[in-house]
């Protein structure tokens, strides 16, 4: 485990590095801390979306601008994103298996997520009129599973391991948009609203062959320095 982790942030790195020298414009970084409001979702009639799960995201920034008006920007960063959802599973056998465990059919369970989250998107800003640009952004999210915990509604799961029902990857589309306020110097306010649309499967019981999505949408607050 600990080699896989020494192997991540190797990768981390390169891409920050490779990032970094193909810019030929100005660099912004920014530290962010946004509340988000995130909910799972399924294509298989046996398993029922809950109630939206509420989350945090938070981490650094980066902003790479490849012109000389610097309007134009490869967004990235590397963020701890906790996140999650509810699920309601109905089964005709009446029972459901899950983590280890047998559950009567239509038990809820709630997933409680952490990522390691490096966005890749394009960045597109206007020009500034009164020290306000606005800004837009396109591209993916692609996150690594660090922590997956679970809770269930006849409490025989509460905030307990259920590693072995969520995969390790997920990757989601990425689109964003919000204001840039500055403050003089390097230094500026961001906010915007992003929306996360996941598209790969997020859990892996056996007894559903459904496919889940997790999706968000953060108010994104940013400092940039």
């Amino acid at each position: 485990m600990k080699q896989k982790y020494q192997k991540l942030w190797i990768i981390i790195l390169l891409i920050f590095a490779g990032q970094a020298s193909w810019a030929q414009g100005k660099t912004e970084l920014s530290f962010t801390a946004s509340p988000t409001i995130n909910w799972l979702s399924s294509d298989q009639k046996g398993v029922e979306s809950g109630k939206v799960a509420l989350g945090f995201n938070y981490g650094v920034n980066a902003d790479f601008y490849f012109d000389e008006a610097n309007r134009y920007a490869l967004a990235t960063g590397l963020l701890i994103n906790s996140t999650g959802g509810n699920l309601r599973y109905y089964d005709n056998s009446d029972e459901i298996q899950f983590s280890g465990h047998t559950f009567d059919s239509g038990t809820t369970f709630r997933y409680r997520l952490k990522y390691i989250e490096v966005p890749l998107a394009l960045k597109l800003k206007t020009s500034q009129f009164r020290r306000w640009s606005y800004w837009g952004q396109f591209g993916f999210s692609g996150m690594i599973n660090i922590q997956s915990k679970g809770d269930s509604s006849n409490d025989l799961l509460d905030k307990s391991n259920i590693n072995d029902e969520v995969k390790l990857f997920n990757l989601a589309l990425n689109i964003g948009v919000g204001s840039h306020f500055d403050l003089g110097g390097n230094n500026a306010i961001n906010v915007g609203i992003v929306y996360k649309n996941g598209f790969m499967d997020v859990t892996s019981n056996n007894q559903f062959k459904d496919k889940t999505d997790l999706n968000s949408l953060m108010l994104k607050l940013g400092l940039v320095f």
